[in-house]
């Protein structure tokens, strides 16, 4: 009973007044209190007397173990591991910039945490000879993972693996281990003690530029003693230019001897002067020959062997045998890093043998200036030297990393490669121009070189006046909000880049405008500049010659070529006669667009509705006529199978013919070459176009039918003033006289008569000399030569008519004379062929108006009318003829009919596929 009050005592009152320390102790002090992790058993005593005497003797257990302060117990199992940068937040920092540091964070299994290296509970200054990191232990403490086949040097293929035991047998390390110096160099005095670097980076303590001043903690008065080979201020200035410490002492190896002393090149050769030398590498013989007067012609000719071999071994019979990769970093530090952050670099670090490094492209030993002719970096070679990689073929270009897989082939065709290596001239833009030579990074890295936020000022290295412009304009004023803007390689492209005269080039810039201003590249395509371009004429008006090619602004800029100060001046390039008026085209106009183009939008609409309701119309009346046409072939047919004709009525003189003649001439130029202009964007136009010799010879060919068209229809109304002359009648009388083509009362009957017989309600009505629709035919002529013509003249001289008419008159006049157009060649091409030719009774074609002349017969079931008038009045005689068409005339107006009909039809065909399939 005693015994449970005694407990219960301190329980309740001693055991709160003991220490935190004593709290954990009372567990911790078991020498087998022990856990298992990772399926090992770890022992968790914790011996209190080295604790107590160890630099946080003084310190409660929580101070670490923070997560083990609970209010009751026990505390959780497993605890995170303390934190030492609470405290020690420099040493923390250092750390974790430095190698230690970056692989604990990845979580490498291998990589030493603070109480590795310090301790844990035993943790002593480092002036106690206890302490794992007195001067004595660090080289053990190290060692203990850079040493030869330790799992560190194996699996981060650390280059010099056994650093323990070369530096042990340094003049270091013989100083600390057998002569028990400590104030000798030991591997923290060197590469720090937290922020340990590679020597590559340029904040090491052991990177070329900084080693001296590693040294020099040490040997204070080191240029002293190599004052023959070192200055001071030129090893600040160009550390490049000179040997560093590690060039003749080799790191963890270091002796007294110099290797520039012991080891001269002389030595070096008495093997490697040798062609036999050769080592086995990867099954292959590989040569170690070196040609002496090779290393003569070198830029290197005065650098010692072992300046670069500075891993060699004067102590070893072959003091090669120790020797690595050449680091060329060492010297040339700056190029080193530059190369260790490009593509390049970065590729041959990943493991990709293919990826070019220092001797890929400067050789070995027989490294040459850049200015020498013979050597491959010279500005004539790097093309071909960049093109082993970057060409069709090779395992680089094959790589998906590689946006472009041909380089060396599109450079070679550029204007660039063109000038270069046909022209000879040197200053030509070659690949390190623009890649850099060393820091050559992808386009899409935003330090390269060729990113699109940076390729103006790599362009500029050249082009500094188009630079310039190109930076003051709408397209230079680059920002984050809009990072989609052109660069010079968008329209330029990077490669094949072209001379801006070339055919290709002037055809691409439309294209690449308008890959961003689409809707204003399609609306310029349609018109006349846009159509005339898209057939292949590079001398229209393209959208550079407008904005200029660079300085581009907003037409409200008053340095705007487009502004209102200079958009005459702009339009005269082209136009010598322009006003400000003719400026008033609208050249990115849409007849789509009712609110900003109404005069557009309602003219496309009227020819829009002229079209369909001449078409529909006729269209209509000729699927009627089409079964009786039929009826009729057959009932003549029948009754004229074996009936020879020879006597004929002339129902057109020779003066007839012949303007008809000049209709069909003039009517198929005009429709060949405007339907071609008209469908600009399909390819049978453009192939139409570069038949004929291109737009300037079609454009001339229109114009020819044009003046043609105009030339026969004066002739014509010469002749019909002089027939009313001769007839004695005043105008009124002879145009409505029941012979002449005006419409009458007769036609309008006969139009009603028509139609009943169509849906067989009525007979066939008697035809005079001229049909409804023969008239309608005829007064499309002067319809057509009214508007067509009219609009043609107008888009033919626009500078003249803009001195009168505002300028968005011209694209009335171009919706007009393109629909009028099309309305004409669509109505003659089916709905006249039909009604001369191809009607079933006229089948393949109606040679009258080649021959004049109309078997008596057929003209008396025609035009009953017509040929009961003749005989009344006893003019039959007069018209009929008693002949036989000549075998070969007749052969020779069917070709020539034929023709006519076959080109007729094929441009009737070309037009429905395009409607239906690629206009728009």
């Amino acid at each position: 009973m005693k015994k449970h009050i005694l407990f219960l005592v301190v329980i309740f009152f001693i055991y709160p007044l003991l220490a935190e320390n004593d709290v954990c102790l009372e567990c911790h002090s078991d020498p087998e209190l022990t856990t298992e992790r990772g399926g090992e058993e770890v022992s968790l005593f914790v011996n209190e007397n080295i604790f107590a005497t160890s630099v946080h003797g003084d310190l409660e257990c929580v101070s670490c173990h923070a997560d083990a302060d609970v209010e009751e117990f026990p505390h959780p199992e497993r605890l995170s591991s303390p934190h030492c940068g609470d405290c020690h937040d420099t040493e923390q920092e250092k750390y974790d910039i430095g190698f230690h540091g970056k692989a604990f964070a990845r979580g490498d299994r291998y990589a030493p945490s603070c109480w590795e290296c310090h301790g844990t509970h035993d943790i002593y200054p480092e002036t106690d000879v206890r302490s794992r990191v007195f001067k004595m232990n660090i080289p053990l403490l190290c060692g203990r993972c850079h040493r030869e086949g330790a799992p560190v040097a194996r699996i981060y293929k650390i280059p010099e693996h056994n650093i323990l035991e070369n530096y042990s047998q340094s003049i270091h390390g013989e100083g600390l281990f057998k002569k028990g110096l400590i104030v000798t160099a030991a591997c923290a005095d060197c590469h720090d003690a937290h922020q340990i670097l590679p020597h590559t980076d340029p904040r090491s303590s052991i990177a070329p530029e900084n080693i001296a001043k590693t040294c020099t903690q040490c040997h204070s008065r080191i240029e002293d003693v190599h004052v023959k080979v070192i200055k001071g201020e030129k090893w600040r200035n160009d550390p490049s230019s000179i040997p560093t410490c590690t060039d003749c002492h080799i790191p963890h190896k270091a002796r007294k001897e110099s290797l520039l002393l012991s080891l001269s090149d002389r030595s070096c050769l008495l093997c490697h002067g040798n062609k036999e030398i050769h080592k086995e590498e990867d099954g292959q013989q590989v040569s170690l020959y070196v040609n002496k007067e090779k290393i003569k012609q070198s830029v290197h000719r005065e650098v010692p062997c072992v300046k670069c071999h500075s891993d060699v071994d004067a102590s070893l019979q072959r003091p090669c045998k120790t020797a690595g990769k050449v680091d060329c970093a060492s010297c040339h530090i700056d190029l080193g890093e530059q190369y260790k952050h490009s593509g390049h670099g970065i590729s041959r670090q990943k493991g990709l043998e293919e990826a070019p490094d220092c001797k890929t492209c400067h050789g070995t030993h027989l490294v040459l200036s850049a200015n020498d002719e013979n050597s491959p970096i010279f500005r004539s070679n790097i093309p071909r030297l960049c093109g082993d990689c970057h060409r069709a073929g090779s395992n680089i270009a094959a790589m998906d990393t590689l946006s472009q897989h041909n380089v060396l082939t599109d450079y070679s065709k550029s204007i660039h490669g063109q000038r270069l290596e046909k022209q000879g001239l040197l200053p030509a833009a070659i690949c390190s121009d623009c890649h850099t030579s060393h820091n050559i990074l992808n386009h899409k890295h935003p330090e390269s070189s060729v990113n699109p936020r940076n390729i103006p000022a790599t362009c500029s290295q050249c082009h500094l006046g188009i630079y310039k412009e190109f930076t003051n304009s709408i397209h230079g004023k680059s920002n984050d909000k809009n990072k989609n803007l052109p660069s010079c390689t968008t329209c330029h492209s990077s490669h094949t880049i072209q001379f801006v005269g070339k055919d290709k080039f002037m055809t691409e810039v439309t294209a690449q405008c308008g890959s961003c201003h689409k809707e204003l590249a399609e609306t310029y395509l349609e018109t006349m500049h846009g159509k005339t371009y898209k057939l292949g004429y590079l001398k229209a008006a393209k959208c550079s010659d407008c904005h200029t090619a660079h300085n581009i602004l907003p037409p409200d800029d008053p340095r705007s070529s487009l502004s209102i100060h200079n958009i005459t001046k702009t339009c005269m390039k082209c136009h010598e006669d322009a006003s400000a008026r003719f400026t008033g085209y609208l050249t990115h106009a849409t007849h789509h667009d009712r609110t900003k183009y109404p005069y557009l939008y309602y003219t496309y609409k009227a020819m829009t509705f002229l079209l369909i309701g001449v078409f529909s119309f006729f269209g209509l009346h000729t699927l009627l006529w089409l079964p009786r046409s039929i009826e009729n072939y057959r009932r003549r047919k029948k009754a004229h199978q074996d009936k020879k004709v020879n006597y004929y009525i002339k129902r057109f003189d020779l003066s007839h013919r012949i303007t008809h003649l000049f209709v069909i001439i003039s009517f198929l130029s005009l429709a060949v070459t405007g339907m071609m202009l008209k469908f600009s964007g399909m390819p049978w136009a453009k192939f139409l176009a570069d038949l004929i010799g291109g737009v300037e010879v079609a454009g001339t060919i229109h114009r020819i039918g044009a003046v043609i068209t105009f030339g026969y229809f004066l002739v014509h109304l010469y002749l019909i003033y002089k027939r009313m002359k001769a007839s004695g009648k005043n105008f009124w009388q002879f145009i409505t006289g029941p012979h002449s083509m005006m419409f009458n009362k007769k036609d309008v009957q006969d139009f009603i008569a028509t139609i009943k017989w169509f849906l067989w309600l009525g007979p066939r009505p008697k035809y005079g000399r001229w049909t409804y629709w023969e008239k309608f035919d005829y007064f499309a002529v002067f319809w057509g030569v009214a508007v067509i013509g009219l609009s043609g003249l107008m888009l033919w001289f626009p500078e003249f008519f803009t001195h009168f008419l505002p300028g968005w008159f011209i694209n009335v006049a171009g919706i007009i004379h393109s629909d009028e157009a099309l309305l004409a060649v669509g109505f003659i091409f089916t709905i006249h062929f039909f009604n001369t030719h191809l009607r079933p009774e006229s089948f393949p074609m109606d040679k009258v108006i080649f021959t004049g002349l109309v078997p008596v017969d057929e003209y008396k079931e025609d035009r009953p009318a017509e040929y009961e008038y003749l005989k009344s009045q006893d003019k039959l005689k007069k018209v009929v003829v008693k002949t036989s068409i000549d075998k070969r005339k007749e052969r020779f107006i069917f070709f020539m009919g034929m023709t006519f009909l076959t080109i007729g039809i094929t441009i009737i065909v070309l037009i429905i596929y395009s409607v239906l399939f690629g206009y728009k």
